[in-house]
């Protein structure tokens, strides 16, 4: 029973790692969509959506083998719960950092989420701003070649 206990903190410890790398993910993601430069840097925002994929794959592993793991001890483990309390302490303590994490994650993707809408959002309206300028241009353009090659105006038509 001692051993499944153990793997079950692993797994938790494994998982918290996981998370922390989650979460640097996020800060780089972060300091791509924020740049001082006038554009953000989607190639690396990219590279980092790929990266934390593949952790959300290795969280997901965790997760299964954790479950089936526990499936496995549950009905010993609340047999002997006296005997297991100091140990079902730890693992209780570690599934709150867990979750502390995970709430932070998922408000730092809130933050990024809002860092690319605003940028499209500014996007869409210098599309729109650079739309009227040439329609402005092109309606000049057309004014000025209805006119003819000189206006009566600058002429004098008695020569």
């Amino acid at each position: 029973m001692e051993d499944y206990l153990q793997l079950l903190e692993e797994s938790l410890v494994k998982k918290i790692r996981v998370l922390d790398k989650i979460e640097e993910f996020d800060l780089k993601q972060k300091d791509a969509l924020s740049s001082e430069e006038s554009t953000p840097d989607f190639d690396k925002f990219d590279l980092y959506i790929e990266e934390k994929g593949k952790l959300i794959d290795e969280l997901n592993s965790l997760d299964d083998g954790f479950e089936a793991l526990y499936e496995r001890v549950a009905d010993t483990l609340k047999g002997n719960i006296p005997g297991n309390a100091s140990r079902i302490r730890k693992l209780q303590e570690l599934i709150r950092e867990i979750t502390d994490k995970s709430v932070e994650i998922q408000k730092q993707e809130a933050e990024n989420k809002a860092l690319v809408e605003k940028y499209f959002r500014n996007a869409r309206g210098d599309i729109g701003k650079g739309r009227n300028s040439l329609n402005a241009a092109y309606s000049y353009f057309q004014a000025q070649r209805g006119m003819g090659a000189a206006d009566s105006l600058y002429v004098d038509s008695k020569q």
